[in-house]
């Protein structure tokens, strides 16, 4: 479930009436509250200069989490939330003190901060869950997820992570119930990081396949993956099902309902994935899988915004063995990521897609 769908103790009741149509085991991997990981990252950001106004935003967010606690809950249940959310502001304004302490916010700091959203969410729905008389075990997924960051992104370390899930689940193996934390993550030395912004969907995957889930369903504000970007085509219409390459292919391409690196996991051990709407739950969604619908050939138009193109050409080149793999060389060489390739049959020039960011990288190199 995206924050969009735990945006609100309403919300959250709805999620759990979601849940409450299906039948366990089940595994339920949240996102931060919506807005809650802008409001962490802006007091990280805000740490290294800001002198007075710091403590006034840290307890303004604690107090909007304990509200939605008590909203919820009652008793022992929210006492016991409460108490853990008070130790984790606590914590929190120890980290923001020592960062302005020392004039920076190193990107560590960072990742530790933006990771409190999802742990608040795990514990008030897994405790949400409970009240319900299910069986539930939270999960914060830095003790289980092991990853390394490298140019294209986190990639998982599978074996360590297989190893930590497999000692975790056999100490909850009671539970009916598996809420765990999307997002958040840790590296091979331990240290809290995250997947990057909207990676609890890559999460969601990451879980479905350690637990050898049957199908992953991803909660969202949207119906599914649509024909093009609404807000470019008005009249785009809903794709009942496509594959995993057609998805892949999308994703890659800027279709931001799904997350590029959701799909991996999935498509290894052939899980079925639906995109759904949280807030139209009655609607069917997308469903992804192997072959998806063959009724049409194309299913869809996708865009990338703040692309750059570069030209390569000149006479010299045509016929010249090798200029292709020496322009990629230097490029990778640089860490500049190629978006889309085109050659002219002549051999004349190449045209390339880099991402604007790294334009001026690119035409260096």
């Amino acid at each position: 479930f995206g924050g969009t769908s735990l945006a609100d103790p309403d919300r959250i009741r709805h999620v759990t009436s979601l849940l409450d149509a299906r039948e366990p085991p089940l595994a339920v991997v949240v996102s931060a509250m919506s807005g809650v990981t802008d409001r962490l990252l802006g007091l990280a950001e805000r740490a290294p200069s800001s002198e007075n106004d710091l403590d006034e935003h840290l307890q303004a967010l604690r107090d909007d989490q304990r509200a939605v606690v008590t909203n919820l809950l009652d008793g022992e249940a929210a006492a016991s939330v409460l108490r853990t959310l008070d130790a984790d502001v606590d914590d929190l304004a120890d980290v923001l003190r020592a960062t302005r302490l020392m004039g920076t916010a190193p990107n560590t700091t960072r990742e530790l901060v933006a990771g409190y959203g999802e742990l608040w969410s795990a514990r008030v729905l897994g405790s949400v869950l409970r009240a319900r008389g299910l069986s539930v075990a939270v999960c914060d997924a830095r003790e289980v997820l092991v990853v390394t960051h490298e140019d294209l992104g986190p990639v998982v370390d599978w074996e360590a992570t297989r190893e930590r899930f497999a000692k975790w689940r056999a100490d909850h193996a009671d539970a009916d119930v598996i809420v765990a934390t999307g997002f958040i993550a840790a590296t091979p030395d331990g240290v809290p990081t995250t997947l990057g912004r909207n990676g609890s969907d890559h999460s969601a995957a990451i879980f479905a396949s350690l637990l050898g889930a049957e199908s992953l369903t991803i909660w969202t504000d949207t119906d599914g993956v649509m024909s093009a970007d609404p807000q470019y085509v008005p009249d785009a219409r809903r794709l009942d099902s496509i594959s995993y390459e057609e998805a892949m292919e999308m994703a890659y391409f800027g279709a931001s309902v799904i997350h590029p690196r959701t799909l991996a996991p999935a498509v290894e051990h052939e899980i079925p994935i639906t995109i759904r709407n949280t807030f139209a739950p009655e609607r069917p969604g997308t469903r992804i899988h192997l072959d998806g619908d063959g009724a049409s050939v194309v299913k869809g138009f996708s865009t990338i915004d703040d692309v750059a193109l570069l030209n390569l050409e000149g006479s010299g080149m045509i016929g010249v063995p090798g200029i292709a793999r020496r322009l990629f060389d230097a490029l990778e060489d640089e860490g500049v990521s190629v978006i889309l390739i085109s050659q002219g049959s002549s051999e004349h020039s190449i045209c390339f897609a880099v991402p604007q960011a790294q334009a001026t990288v690119a035409r260096e190199a």
